[in-house]
């Protein structure tokens, strides 16, 4: 179950999924189950966390699963030591509760661990089994009285279950031959009903007839999975919480640090390496956020959707849709803060707008890339230490350390899947597109120092830089710095005519590598749901 839902809001959204009635019809259903399994005191507590999260009881646990497989009305319910962690009350009334559901017309199998004489005797039969063998089969009523007639001479307080682990096994200090023991053995089976399918000594209760398994259309269940992934996610306030102190700490941080940026000649890199590491920090925390997205509820999944109540695209395409959302909203927190106070380009609107769009993509295809590793592996700790290996090879082969056409084979034809590569050529293309300075002449190249302040240049070189390049400034305007940096129209791909357009391509680049890395995650979860499906 979700463990941030109430017990109600839990059996809502089943019988959403389950009932194809009007929603009065199914309010009215999922309050009738409470009632039934006893669960109206706690309807509307957090089912929880045992040990992290205070919730419901164990018993309350309990019967909210079973409630949960009851909506659908089934004719069969297997249960697998349903009394396990609970004391001997809560594991009586739970089987009562059961036993109720039992007399509405559904057949209920369970396997039982240590029942109490009270527990034991819920049930209407039991199957005994010795070495894969039937060892007895049949109605529990009469049965103590039916061991003793074989022969069988328990103590008088002794629980009827202990006696029928103890009569199975033959005590070495048994003063009768072990012959003899397995003789009365296959008497008690020859007494026990003949076939597990037969009705003898059991009243026969009618049972409506089956009713065909009702499925919702596919936006239906997009629907009522994308309201549900809403509220856990608001439930869980505190990864919500993390990730924006993450995001304004780090656009202040970044923006202080780089804070006073002139245009001097040595501020080049750094106005680059600034507008990267706004963009890295949203598509590393992206990426870590949404690590744990699906070992979290990888149970929950694969309940839901081996039962049929959805399609796993749509648990997918829910989980997508909402974590979309959120990764175009951190983005704009930095662009608000993080942009202005490192008085990056704003020569034009147009530009801190393209860097927000930039961080977005980057941010979703860093979210998209973690919904791969989250969708193949089943705990969250190897997921975490795959996480690095993702990011490394990002930086290693995005240009920055070693230009494009220098790297060998095959990491060349390997950079270009990359996203790392295109927000940075777009990024730096974005910072460094403005207007040429008509004022701006050729004998600035000589010029600067104690007046580069006042230079209309957009590179500007001070006493020391000229010092240092012979007496001459060798950038002057925004194109002589881009190609500086070697991220120029000739020395990248994809590239347009103008600044402008180059920037349109790489968003485009970004745009189709955060749809690719979706689909890879939708289609490694469909695997994954396959081949647990087989397995079970």
């Amino acid at each position: 179950m979700h463990e941030t839902l109430t017990p109600r809001e839990n059996l809502t959204f089943a019988a959403g999924f389950t009932l194809g009635t009007p929603k009065s019809d199914r309010s009215k259903a999922v309050q009738d189950i409470l009632s039934k399994l006893k669960l109206e005191r706690c309807a509307d507590t957090v089912v929880g966390t045992p040990g992290l999260v205070k919730g419901i009881s164990g018993g309350e646990r309990k019967r909210t699963n079973v409630a949960m497989s009851l909506l659908g009305r089934p004719s069969l319910l297997l249960m697998d030591e349903p009394t396990s962690g609970l004391d001997s009350k809560m594991a009586a009334e739970l089987m009562t509760d059961v036993g109720e559901v039992a007399k509405q017309g559904c057949t209920v199998i369970a396997t039982i661990h240590q029942p109490s004489e009270d527990v034991f005797h819920k049930f209407t039969k039991v199957l005994l089994l010795e070495s894969g063998a039937t060892a007895y089969f049949g109605p529990i009523a009469g049965l103590r009285q039916r061991l003793v007639s074989l022969g069988f001479s328990p103590q008088e307080h002794t629980p009827l279950p202990e006696m029928l682990l103890d009569i199975i096994e033959v005590p070495e200090d048994m003063v009768e031959t072990p012959a003899a023991h397995m003789n009365r053995l296959a008497q008690l089976h020859m007494q026990s009903t003949a076939s597990p399918f037969t009705t003898s000594g059991v009243p026969v209760i009618e049972r409506a007839p089956l009713q065909p398994c009702h499925q919702l259309a596919f936006h239906d269940q997009l629907r009522i999975l994308f309201f549900r992934s809403f509220l856990v996610l608001r439930r869980n306030k505190i990864l919500t919480l993390v990730r924006t102190g993450q995001t304004l700490l780090s656009a202040s941080v970044i923006g202080w640090i780089f804070s006073g940026l002139d245009k001097s000649l040595s501020n080049v890199h750094s106005r680059m390496f600034c507008s990267l590491l706004f963009a890295m920090g949203q598509f590393m925390f992206a990426l870590i956020g949404v690590i744990n997205t699906f070992p979290a509820e990888r149970a929950v999944f694969l309940r839901e959707a081996q039962d049929r109540w959805y399609n796993p695209a749509a648990f997918y395409l829910a989980k997508v849709t909402l974590d979309t959302i959120m990764q175009c909203f951190f983005p704009l927190l930095v662009t608000a803060i993080g942009y202005q106070l490192a008085g990056l380009n704003i020569s034009e609107p147009e530009r801190p707008l393209l860097f927000y769009v930039i961080s977005a993509l980057l941010a979703n295809a860093g979210s998209g890339m973690g919904f791969v590793v989250s969708a193949a592996v089943s705990n969250v700790s190897t997921a975490l230490s795959m996480a690095p290996a993702m990011i490394l090879p990002q930086l290693m082969l995005s240009g920055i350390f070693i230009k494009i056409h220098h790297l060998p084979q095959p990491f060349q034809a390997l950079s270009y899947a990359t996203v790392i590569k295109y927000a940075v050529q777009a990024l730096v293309n974005n910072e460094f597109d403005c207007e040429a300075q008509p004022a701006c002449d050729t004998s600035w190249k000589s010029r600067g120092g104690e007046s580069c302040a006042a230079s209309p240049c957009d590179v500007c070189c001070t006493a020391q830089e000229l010092a240092t390049s012979g007496g001459v400034c060798p950038l002057l305007t925004c194109q002589d710095a881009i190609r500086f940096l070697g991220l120029d129209a000739d020395s990248i791909w994809p590239a347009g005519t103008t600044m402008t357009s180059t920037i349109h391509w790489n968003i485009l680049a970004l745009l189709i590598l955060v749809v690719v890395f979706r689909l890879i995650g939708l289609l490694v979860l469909i695997r994954v749901f396959k081949r647990a499906s087989h397995s079970g």
